[in-house]
């Protein structure tokens, strides 16, 4: 647990970096660093189902450092033998030379891009979680784990999407002592989505209440 951590996030309080940074340190992690980047404004999306969790506290990253502790520097430089998690991160320029590891909440190669878990259920692919090492690809690179989302009959759209989102959490923080595996191959057929559209989303919530009607009990 010596090895040196840093975690990519943004310059705002953000739900991720809060969650990740607390289950570092209940899990005996010590050595840890944040790299703050600012955000950036893009497109307002207001989707129908929200999948991803509220802010847990308003406290902006700087404030929870001092707090926890923690280094954080507005920019850093990373070095070959550190791990780095990203709990929140644009364009990332350098993973050339360094361990970044991404948990992607969908199951690569099959369920890519940005909304995973919605296009997963309306494409009938696996719903699931993903680390792996970045490249310059989108959802590629190295694989480090993957695992399937339980669906159960008691379920709704938004007890799947936090239990995948806990999942997310619990996966990148174990990803730090895994061996990385085998390459990501990123089949033509599983292309990098976007966000998905107002009325997809409403059948996809029709395919959904399918799925959950014959899956099993807890």
């Amino acid at each position: 647990m010596d090895r040196k951590i840093n975690i990519l996030t943004y310059n705002r309080p953000h739900r991720k970096t809060q969650d990740l940074l607390f289950r570092l340190i209940a899990t005996g992690h010590k050595n840890i660093n944040v790299l703050v980047s600012d955000w950036i404004d893009r497109p307002t999306h207001n989707p129908i189902y929200q999948h991803r969790p509220p802010p847990l506290f308003d406290v902006g990253i700087f404030e929870l450092c001092e707090r926890l502790n923690i280094p954080c520097p507005q920019r850093g430089i990373l070095d070959s033998n550190d791990v780095t998690l990203i709990a929140g991160a644009g364009i990332i320029p350098f993973f050339e030379k360094n361990t970044i590891i991404n948990s992607h909440p969908g199951y690569l190669p099959n369920v890519r891009g940005l909304d995973a878990l919605k296009w997963a259920i309306y494409e009938g692919q696996p719903i699931g979680v993903t680390t792996h090492i970045i490249s310059d690809e989108v959802d590629a690179g190295i694989m480090i784990d993957r695992q399937l989302v339980p669906i159960y009959f008691e379920d709704t759209f938004h007890s799947i999407a936090q239990r995948q989102y806990e999942l997310e959490i619990q996966m990148l923080v174990e990803a730090i002592d895994k061996p990385p595996g085998e390459k990501l191959l990123t089949p033509p057929e599983y292309i990098a989505h976007k966000r998905m559209p107002h009325s997809k989303e409403i059948k996809m919530m029709s395919i959904l209440n399918n799925i959950i009607s014959k899956a099993p009990n807890k």
